[in-house]
């Protein structure tokens, strides 16, 4: 069976993401990495992607952002409770940007007028919704 893994902190580089990484495994915590290669290959897609993502499995996310936290900005930290959908009441989501707004703006006017927005997904029916915060 695999653990659900939260996003803990997201990066512009794979190096920084990679810091992280070692300093969560040098305490034991089991950390992976998330859209490193397609970032590096061509960074410009970082801020499309959300960034180089660190993940740990979720069970471990609090012990995780208390290690991180004198690293971590105050506006860096992440709701790492997963939020149960709504339709079928899952635990089974994940976050994601949804950014066809702000495509379609950029397609029809040259600019990205509309900023993405943050949103979750169920795994498991598919439904998406707009995070409580």
């Amino acid at each position: 069976m695999t653990e659900n893994l939260v996003t803990i902190g997201r990066y512009s580089t794979p190096y920084e993401a990679h810091m992280v990484k070692s300093r969560l495994e040098s305490e034991g915590i089991p950390a992976f990495i998330a859209d490193e290669y397609t970032i590096g290959i061509n960074w410009l897609y970082s801020n499309a992607l959300g960034g180089v993502k660190v993940r740990v499995p979720a069970p471990l996310a609090s012990e995780a952002l208390q290690i991180l936290a004198p690293e971590i900005e105050p506006s860096a930290t992440y709701n790492v409770e997963a939020e149960a959908c709504p339709e079928c009441g899952s635990k089974n989501t994940e976050d994601f940007l949804d950014k066809r707004n702000s495509f379609l703006t950029w397609m029809l006017f040259g600019l990205p007028l509309l900023l993405p927005r943050e949103k979750r997904r169920c795994k498991e029916c598919g439904h998406c919704w707009r995070p409580s915060k």
